[in-house]
């Protein structure tokens, strides 16, 4: 098998000599390529901040519209809650009116009687008088009997103490009744200050809603705003997301082409497979399981220090040898065709550095670079791995079924 190996590369060293001219040529597309993805991606990072940041602030808008409904929904439970109160309100002013009319009425009707009374005492104290003056001699002298003489002067003081215990009576019940007349003035008094006092709040709670209703409309309107542009954003968002991966595509079928073109006359590969960091890992990230982003893992990750070195899985060709903006200094090596037919590769990623270069024949064990963080990784100064990943006929596939662990 190792002759076949030899063959192989023997063939695959002379066809190299003829393709010199065109290996500048196929630097030059891969890092125009490489170019355009790492472009690509950078819009694309962008148009999602920006989405990011229309999407949160549309959803501070609705925050603050829910927010303003509450308010005005509180505000207009107040409003119903003052105006019942200011209904009920005047009912008491117009009770209390009516109290304090009637209180002005009876005192009204005890100053008639009063009056009508006062001028009867003066009517009867004229007469008194007329009496005291000489009438009283013709009413001794018209007098039929001896107990009428007698009980003249007893029945004028009679009269004169009755008159004033008359005025004395209803000068007491005009006294209590303006009392009366006085507690129901107050009343309505207070009666309306408590009506105005309401009709000031009603109207201040009617203030603070048409300034709500007005903020909420232009949240309303600034949401609509909001929801267009994120609407524009996210097709911004979406042509810049099928942009990248078509660079990415366009990044791996160039891959896949260097492959091809270095696997061509690698007829043979014994699937011999190491591992490329021999007890110096702890595997953190498996193929396919999702990664931050969500999207499927490419590949095994592999843990390690800073400066790990890392050796190539088997014997193979080394087909790229570049920086990129995913996966950082990365190495890529064909590995030739098994004895199934199909066309074997592995891709080591994220290198602080790599020692070899596109074209260099190594065999199983070779150093080929060295862990680092470079390209696409997450974790605040760290993420230090080997991202490998193991290519069958250009299609990613499991490496722990290859790779011993």
């Amino acid at each position: 098998m190792k002759k076949r190996f030899a063959a192989g590369m023997l063939s695959f060293l002379l066809a190299a000599c003829l393709l010199c001219p065109f290996a500048a040529l196929a630097d030059e597309t891969q890092e125009t390529l490489t170019e355009q993805k790492k472009q690509a991606q950078q819009e694309y990072e962008d148009a999602k901040k920006q989405l990011a940041a229309l999407q949160s602030q549309t959803s501070a808008t609705k925050g603050q519209i829910g927010q303003l409904e509450g308010q005005i929904a509180e505000i207009t439970a107040q409003i119903e809650a003052v105006t019942a109160a200011k209904q009920e309100a005047q009912q008491l002013v117009a009770e209390r009116r009516n109290v304090e009319a009637a209180a002005v009425e009876a005192l009204n009707q005890k100053q008639a009687e009063y009056d009508a009374s006062l001028a009867q005492c003066k009517t009867q104290m004229g007469a008194m008088q007329m009496l005291n003056n000489g009438g009283a001699l013709a009413y001794i002298a018209q007098a039929k009997s001896l107990y009428e003489v007698l009980t003249f002067s007893e029945t004028l003081r009679q009269m004169s103490a009755q008159n004033s215990a008359t005025l004395t009576r209803l000068n007491d019940e005009a006294d209590a009744l303006e009392l009366a007349r006085q507690a129901a003035e107050a009343a309505t008094a207070e009666a309306e200050a408590a009506e105005a006092a309401l009709a000031e709040q009603e109207a201040q709670l009617n203030d603070s809603e048409s300034q709500l209703e007005s903020a909420l409309q232009q949240a309303n309107s600034a949401l609509s705003a909001q929801q267009a542009a994120q609407e524009a954003q996210n097709l911004v968002t979406k042509a810049a997301q099928a942009a990248y991966y078509k660079a990415i595509a366009e990044l791996d079928a160039y891959n896949r082409a260097q492959g091809d073109k270095y696997g061509a006359n690698l007829h043979f590969t014994s699937l011999d497979f190491g591992n490329p960091l021999p007890g110096h890992y702890t595997i953190t990230n498996t193929f396919s399981s999702p990664d931050p982003w969500g999207k499927p893992h490419n590949g095994t990750d592999f843990a390690a220090g800073n400066g790990t070195p890392i050796y190539a899985a088997a014997d193979g060709i080394v087909s790229v040898a570049r920086s990129h903006s995913s996966y950082g200094n990365y190495v890529m090596v064909t590995h030739g065709r098994a004895d199934d037919g199909n066309l074997y590769e592995t891709l080591y990623a994220h290198m602080s550095s790599y020692v070899v270069s596109a074209g260099t024949p190594v065999a199983k064990g070779d150093l080929i670079g060295y862990v680092g963080n470079t390209g696409s990784v997450w974790g605040a100064y760290g993420g230090y791995h080997l991202h490998l990943e193991i290519r069958i006929n250009n299609v990613r596939a499991n490496s722990l079924n290859y790779i011993p662990h």
